[in-house]
């Protein structure tokens, strides 16, 4: 199960009830994309970031010399 680099956040599990009262069981999974971050020390790596980490601004995108 793929995990945010940052804060951790991964798959949740829960119910999702219908207007019968009854429950299903379902998923709620964080919204994460696979990019390539650049490290405090220097290095870019390739890890899983929650879009809530990108916009508040937790990670640095590594930019690709051309």
């Amino acid at each position: 199960m793929a995990r945010c680099y940052v804060c951790g956040k991964t798959t949740k599990f829960g119910k999702s009830v219908t207007f019968s009262a009854e429950q299903n069981s379902r998923t709620f999974k964080a919204n994460l994309h696979k990019m390539r971050i650049l490290l405090s020390d220097g290095s870019v790596r390739r890890v899983y970031v929650c879009t809530k980490c990108l916009k508040a601004g937790k990670v640095i995108k590594a930019v690709r010399k051309g």
